[in-house]
């Protein structure tokens, strides 16, 4: 769960290309593509082509998950309220 929410942070957080979505999230080429399918499969996030490279952005599906995990860190005293990812 950790790791679908790390990208989901990573790409809230304006990571769009693949590349940047993969070292913010620290995962390897091969995991992170694994893990995108399984987060654009459930709705949480999109995929776009632009001039032959894919972008990538949060659903809004994506970004209530987003809000409801930094609110249960916020609730535990884990993450600093005011957070750059909304």
């Amino acid at each position: 769960m950790e790791t679908y929410c790390d990208i989901i942070k990573a790409i809230g957080g304006g990571a769009e290309k693949p590349t940047h979505i993969m070292y913010r999230a620290n995962l390897s080429w091969t995991v992170m593509q694994g893990y995108i399918k399984s987060l654009e499969g459930q709705g949480l996030v999109s995929a776009q082509d632009d001039d032959g490279k894919r972008l990538y952005q949060l659903t809004e599906k994506g970004f209530g998950l987003l809000k409801q995990y930094l609110s249960i860190k916020e609730d535990l005293r884990l993450v600093p309220e005011d957070n750059a990812y909304l």
